[in-house]
């Protein structure tokens, strides 16, 4: 057993070093805490809104460029990515390496309309379905994700102010402590509070 505390106080003492240097660098982010989190909620945001942008464009290049087909939904595929086989007008058959869009209900086996961009067939929705279908996800994505950044930064921005105000009082106390020290030494006794000079 002692052999085994050994290793744990040799593994301590190399460790140690990097945790001192791992903790050097994350402390300047620890005390911009409030700040990261409110970047990393606005990043998460627009990311999502991207979702959207991107999910529109595609719906715009189908809608410019139609051509509709019944497809074939093929086993093995997953949300995101259901994967369909179908023929287009031209004779082709494809099965888009993207999936379908918006495939929300789709079983395997089962047959569907799609629509597809005749100029990019890899571009396939599900017939009748567009950009829309995700607005609610994205939206309640947004609310989760800004009903926890919200708090979290206002508590961290807190804590911070608290540890600030913590310090600034520690510090006008050393320095009082040092001004009361200054007096007993140039008088030779202790200077009361309240008292009146002589």
């Amino acid at each position: 057993m002692t052999w085994l505390r050994a290793l744990v106080r040799r593994a301590r003492a190399r460790v140690a070093p990097f945790l001192a240097d791992a903790l050097e660098l994350i402390r300047p982010a620890g005390r911009r805490a409030p700040e990261i989190v409110v970047v990393v909620g606005v990043v998460v945001s627009v990311l999502l809104a991207l979702v959207l942008v991107a999910a529109a464009r595609n719906d715009a290049h189908i809608d410019a460029a139609r051509g509709d087909a019944v497809a074939e939904v093929l086993e093995g595929g997953s949300r995101p990515h259901v994967y369909v086989r179908f023929t287009t007008v031209e004779g082709a058959v494809l099965t888009p390496e993207k999936g379908v869009f918006y495939p929300r209900g789709l079983e395997p086996g089962q047959l569907v309309e799609v629509e597809y961009d005749r100029t990019d067939p890899e571009l396939v929705r599900v017939g009748g379905r567009t950009w829309t279908e995700g607005l609610v996800p994205v939206l309640l994505g947004l609310l989760v994700l800004w009903a926890v950044v919200g708090p979290s930064a206002w508590a961290l921005a807190r804590a911070r102010r608290r540890r600030r105000e913590a310090a600034a009082s520690a510090a006008r106390w050393r320095s009082d402590r040092a001004a009361t020290r200054t007096d007993e030494h140039e008088d030779g006794e202790p200077e009361m509070a309240g008292a009146v000079p002589r």
